[in-house]
């Protein structure tokens, strides 16, 4: 991430918008790379920019936006939700993190890894993204960051082999 985003991000989140209304901003941003390639075209007038603006965002994140379509950084608005996210997260004490399964795991398992990274890593509140992952065999894996937990059959038969071939 660029400290551009970074420094964005972090207005964003200053000028206290509320996750929610971040969040519907990058949903609409997701539906169609038309307004990407729009808010950043050179050639599009800044009234017309302001114009798609104002009819197609929510009220709060609309002056935010169109600083970011004056300074010409609108190529980095989604390192920007990311970065508002991190800083959003870090103030509130949420933990973000991926489980990776074969088998998805039920509520008592899921409470327990919560359970687990939240004493692990001092956070009152877990948020796991969940993938799906066949090719692990078994087990699982979570990803905190840059930190992995490999604890599926394919990361022990990988294990084992490393093992082997140095003897």
């Amino acid at each position: 991430m660029t400290q551009t985003a970074n420094n964005y991000g972090e207005v964003l989140f200053e000028l206290g918008i509320k996750k929610g209304t971040v969040e519907e901003s990058k949903r609409i941003f997701s539906l169609t790379e038309q307004l990407h390639r729009t808010l950043e075209s050179p050639i599009i007038s800044k009234n017309e920019k302001y114009s798609i603006i104002e009819k197609v965002f929510p009220k709060e994140i609309e002056n935010f936006l169109k600083v970011v379509c004056d300074h010409e950084k609108m190529s980095y608005i989604d390192e920007i939700i990311e970065a508002y996210y991190k800083k959003y997260n870090e103030a509130n004490n949420i933990l973000t993190a991926t489980l990776s399964y074969v088998v998805e795991p039920n509520e008592n398992q899921l409470s327990q890894i919560k359970n687990y990274l939240a004493k692990k890593y001092n956070k009152e509140t877990v948020e796991l993204t969940m993938v799906e992952q066949p090719e692990l065999i078994g087990g699982f894996v979570l990803k905190v960051g840059d930190i992995e937990e490999d604890n599926s059959i394919r990361g022990r038969l990988n294990r084992l082999e490393k093992k082997l071939t140095w003897r």
